[in-house]
């Protein structure tokens, strides 16, 4: 008898600890704290133009942070800070770092680059979210960008046309989206055991170029203070042609990738991740009348990292 009710017991709590490998993989973040994270990437670059090959190295690094300042039936109201903005290319050879004031008068590209992303990091960004890490809206978007983009138009120049397309392209509600749910739209809003999966589908943009992202992720191990995910990705552009320095660009790209994330499961906010995307086609461009087809492969490499969480 001690034998049958010792394996009932064990059997009942082998059952339970079965039963405890699930989480409700949604957000569920304390109001007015701020939750910031910091991603690097690192993108290469390698075109064919007239038969000469060109490689570009891009490192990126930017630190966002939220702050909820309200919990709704599956939505939140959110504070965005883009904290930081540093960008590093190695051709031709510029950093730009919005840590730094620059200068809107200036003749340096870069100084007014970094003058605007300078206002712009110190903005906030008012937007209402999804308990899933979907940007439905930014709320107070027009204000905002006014502020960041005022004094522009006495701007003078072929390169401050550039810069001005460049920050206005970074200021639209899809490329602001993108630079949130990139490291906030992975949940899938329900309960999930070890071992589930689920598909999120993004529409992306960055750079100009709009995409089209699908993940399939699998919760892979789970524990009271951390649950370890995994993705497979697809990614392709978008149809439609974007401008750049008055050229027609029409991007043909397709790539795969993979991800692999640390997150809380008490309040679904990522601790750590990275990334390996490649992306392979060809831009059709048309300037001035002149057509050539450029082949084109981007492959890269992302960390997300969580900064300290702060009142």
């Amino acid at each position: 008898m001690k034998t049958l009710i010792s394996c009932i017991l064990l059997t009942a709590i082998s059952f339970s600890g079965m039963a405890q490998k699930k989480a409700d993989l949604s957000y569920h973040l304390e109001l007015n704290k701020v939750y910031r994270v910091k991603n690097n990437s690192i993108q290469n670059t390698t075109q064919t133009v007239m038969g000469n090959e060109q490689s570009v190295q891009t490192n990126n690094t930017s630190v966002v942070s939220l702050k909820p300042l309200k919990q709704m039936e599956g939505e939140m109201i959110v504070e965005i800070r883009f904290d930081t903005i540093i960008t590093l290319i190695s051709m031709p050879q510029m950093e730009i770092n919005s840590s730094r004031p620059g200068d809107l008068n200036s003749s340096d590209p870069g100084k007014i680059m970094e003058s605007l992303l300078h206002r712009m990091s110190n903005s906030t960004f008012l937007a209402k979210m999804t308990n899933t890490g979907r940007v439905v809206q930014f709320m107070n978007l027009e204000p905002v960008v006014s502020e960041i983009m005022q004094g522009t138009d006495s701007l003078q120049g072929q390169s401050a046309s550039f810069i001005m397309q460049r920050v206005r392209t970074m200021l639209e509600e899809k490329s602001l989206k993108t630079m949130v749910e990139s490291f906030t739209a992975y949940l899938p809003g329900t309960e999930v055991k070890t071992g589930g999966t689920w598909d999120i589908n993004l529409k992306l943009s960055a750079g100009g170029m709009d995409m089209t992202q699908s993940s399939n992720y699998k919760l892979e191990n789970l524990d009271k203070k951390s649950a370890l995910i995994t993705s497979d990705i697809t990614i392709e552009s978008a149809p439609g042609t974007m401008e750049m320095n008055g050229a027609q660009i029409t991007p043909d790209l397709r790539g795969l990738g993979k991800a692999e994330l640390t997150i809380d499961p008490e309040t679904g906010w990522i601790i750590r991740g990275t990334a390996q995307q490649q992306m392979k086609g060809e831009l059709s461009v048309n300037a001035q009348g002149n057509s050539m087809t450029i082949p084109v492969e981007i492959n890269t490499n992302s960390k997300i990292t969580a900064l300290e969480v702060s009142e």
